[in-house]
């Protein structure tokens, strides 16, 4: 049975231009707590609306990822490459109806389906989603992508991302998984090695461990957004900063 954990927060530098976060992100587990559907996106710093795409995609991808497994379906990438879809072109009839260019919505796009056996992924986009097997190690299923400049990324209003948008089958028994917006790159990744950096996951992963209730871990998910907010990861980051935290290990009480 899953049980997860999310957290947000506000970014440093969103709070000296009085400007609001614009991250979104959603969880559920579904179909008997055996299948967790997760999106977390990004909305572009230079946007005006990007708090606005983001809450569309989020919500788009997510309700249409649940549906597909509500109706049994298993073609998971599939699943969520029709999500992806239909979230642009919600995108485009917002951008219509506000009389607003597309970009103005911009935001990247990070998804997953675990069911019990196997499931898919889908990035668009800087941020990350991790996961581990029975291997005991944190690894990533895509690395971020980056522009052509520094600190450019791609997003779901750009003409290319019906081509550059990723998708992967995850392995048959994925145990844990995490997706976190790119304001959590400094902390979770390695850039040298391109992977995961092993401490953060294991540390931040404790807690969810240790819990023996399933579903949303809400007081989890508050001390979460608490720990976002702190110096240690403020000093890393000035962006705002978002966190999935999913785990369907038998529940290992702290000592």
């Amino acid at each position: 049975m899953w049980r997860f954990a999310t957290g947000q927060a506000v970014g440093s530098s969103h709070e000296k231009l009085k400007t609001p976060s614009q991250d979104r992100l959603a969880c559920a587990v579904i179909s008997g707590e055996e299948t967790l559907v997760a999106v977390v996106c990004d909305g572009a710093g230079s946007a005006r609306w990007a708090h606005i795409g983001a809450e569309i995609v989020v919500s788009t991808v997510h309700t249409v990822a649940q549906l597909g497994v509500k109706a049994g379906r298993r073609d998971y990438p599939e699943i969520l490459r029709e999500s992806a879809l239909l979230a642009r072109q919600r995108l485009l009839e917002e951008s219509a109806s506000r009389k607003a260019p597309l970009r103005d919505f911009a935001c990247t796009l990070l998804a997953a389906i675990v069911p019990p056996v196997g499931g898919a992924a889908l990035q668009l986009g800087d941020g990350a989603i991790v996961l581990n097997d029975a291997t005991e190690s944190w690894r990533c299923v895509f690395w971020p992508q980056k522009g052509e400049y520094a600190n450019a990324t791609y997003f779901l209003t750009d003409d290319t991302a019906v081509s550059t948008l990723q998708l992967a089958t995850l392995p048959n028994e994925t145990l844990d998984i995490a997706l976190f917006s790119d304001g959590l790159e400094p902390l979770a990744l390695h850039f040298a090695t391109r992977t995961a950096y092993q401490p953060f996951f294991k540390t931040a992963f404790a807690s969810v461990h240790a819990a023996s209730a399933t579903g949303e871990l809400s007081e989890l998910s508050q001390s979460l957004s608490a720990f976002l907010q702190t110096p240690t990861v403020r000093s890393r980051t000035d962006d705002d900063t978002s966190l999935v935290l999913a785990t369907r290990r038998q529940s290992t009480p702290q000592p």
